[in-house]
Formats: structure tokens, C-alpha cells, sequence
């Protein structure tokens, strides 16, 4: 009795080209590759333009020359400027870092390839001087521009006891004594009609000496009431040193419970 043979049928491997899952996932990769090409390196989204505004003592073509370097990324052997991968924070430090007249900006990018770089400059408060040192400071008493003893300011500030070598970023003075002068020169011109010449600052005596412009000197104490110092002086100019007593006046001197002239 002859036994039957049974036949097995061998199934085709499928392709996986084939498979769905594998087709998804290639078509995921691919559409994301695009984007990433398109966001890289698409012509549309490469930096073309940097608008300054702002600027009035730093030229534009400086900040432009500055920023354009900083919007390169470097991708393995090729080259980007794509606004998605500028980083304005850097760009802010670099700049900030070149150019200490800057007090400070705002950078926003401009889709799809312009950034804008608003800059706001130090303004300058007064001239400092200590030794053979000049600057232009702001109203925080940094010193941000180099001057020299002939440049014109409607404050000048001398300081007898200058804090060793100074340059352009340091702080000479703090914000409270500068906020002090100042209220001692706008009082003295608002309420005596005198006006003031320079203020020498004698930082370990917390002393000011203001030179007016009738030669004479006022002596405050900026660690006392520095307000009754102001109120002292209007009444004393006014009951006792008046304009033509004046002509040979070297000081008034407000740093005690008692004023004292000569």
C-alpha cells in the first residue's frame, strides 16, 4: 500500500518595503528631514538683514560686521545662517562685551530672515576725573568713555582717593553719592542762583567740597542730613552772605552742627 506524500507550500518572505509600519516610519523620516533642511538651510530663512536703530554714536556698519559672524552655525562641513539657530543672547553679550558705550539692547528676529537690534547708548552724566584719569560716566557711575581734562560736562566730579587703576566698564562711584551730588547741584542752582564748577569728592571723609563759579568752595558732610546741609546754606546766604559780601569768601563749611565761613 503506497503512502501519499503530503506537500508543504513554502510562503514567500514579504518585502519589507512592503511592511506599513516601515513605510510609515520612512515617510515620518522623510517629512522630517525635509523640515529640518527646509529650517537649516533654506534660502528663505537665512539671515539677509540686520536693522539697527538707536545708535547715534556707533556706526551701523559696526554692528552689522559684529552680528553677521555671530548668526554662522557651523553643521558638520556645512555652513548656516538660519534665523532658527541665531541665538540672540549671544549675540547681546558679544555685543555688549566690543562696545561699553552700550547700556543695553533688544534683538528680535524679523521672520523669516531679518533681525532687529535696538540699541540704547549710555548717556553721559558727568565728567570724572581721578589722578591722571578722565572719563564720561552714566547715571549708574559707570565709567563707559574716555575723556580728558578739557572736555566740556555740565557735571564734573574730581575724586581725591581713586580706587587704583581704572578703565572703561569700572564703577568709579556709587549710585548714592552721585544721586547726592546731584541734588546738591540742582538745590544750590534752583534756590541760591550760584552755580557750581566741580565737585571734589573725599571718599574716606564722606566730605564734598563744591568749587562754585565765584571761586569760593562749600564744604558738606554726605554722611550727615545732607538736606539741612542745603537748608543751612540757602539761610546763611541769605541773612548773612549776600552777593556783594561774598567777594572775598574762600569757604562755607556745613559738615558740623555749627556753619562756619571765612
Amino acid at each position: 500500500m503506497k503512502r501519499s506524500k503530503k506537500r508543504y507550500r513554502v510562503k514567500k518572505k514579504k518585502s519589507i518595503f512592503r511592511n506599513k509600519l516601515f513605510q510609515a516610519v520612512f515617510l515620518i523620516v522623510l517629512i522630517l528631514s525635509f523640515f529640518s533642511w527646509l529650517v537649516i538651510f533654506a534660502p528663505l530663512f537665512q539671515i539677509k538683514m540686520i536693522l539697527v536703530s538707536g545708535n547715534k554714536r556707533i556706526s551701523i556698519s559696526e554692528i552689522e560686521q559684529l552680528t553677521y559672524p555671530e548668526t554662522k552655525t557651523k553643521l558638520l562641513f556645512f555652513e548656516s545662517q538660519s534665523i532658527f539657530l541665531t541665538n540672540p543672547k549671544l549675540i547681546k553679550a558679544k555685543i555688549l562685551e566690543n562696545y561699553p558705550l552700550i547700556d543695553d539692547l533688544k534683538i528680535k528676529k524679523l521672520f523669516p530672515n531679518s533681525l532687529s537690534i535696538e540699541i540704547m547708548e549710555r548717556q553721559r552724566l558727568a565728567r570724572w576725573s581721578g589722578s591722571e584719569n578722565y572719563f564720561f560716566i552714566d547715571k549708574n557711575g559707570i565709567a563707559f568713555e574716555q575723556s580728558d581734562n578739557q572736555a566740556k560736562a555740565d557735571l564734573i566730579i574730581t575724586s581725591m582717593q581713586p580706587r587704583g587703576e581704572i578703565s572703561v566698564t569700572n564703577k568709579v562711584i556709587e549710585e548714592e553719592t552721585l544721586s547726592q551730588i546731584l541734588n546738591i547741584k540742582e538745590t544750590i542752582e534752583a534756590k541760591t542762583e550760584i552755580k557750581t564748577e566741580e565737585f571734589i569728592l573725599f571718599e574716606s571723609e564722606a566730605r564734598l567740597n563744591v568749587k562754585t563759579t565765584e571761586s569760593w568752595q562749600i564744604y558738606f558732610y554726605l554722611e550727615g542730613d545732607v538736606n539741612w546741609q542745603l537748608i543751612e546754606l540757602e539761610l546763611i546766604l541769605e541773612k548773612q552772605l549776600p552777593a556783594e559780601k561774598r567777594q572775598s569768601l574762600e569757604y562755607i563749611d556745613l559738615r558740623f552742627s555749627k556753619t562756619y565761613y571765612q
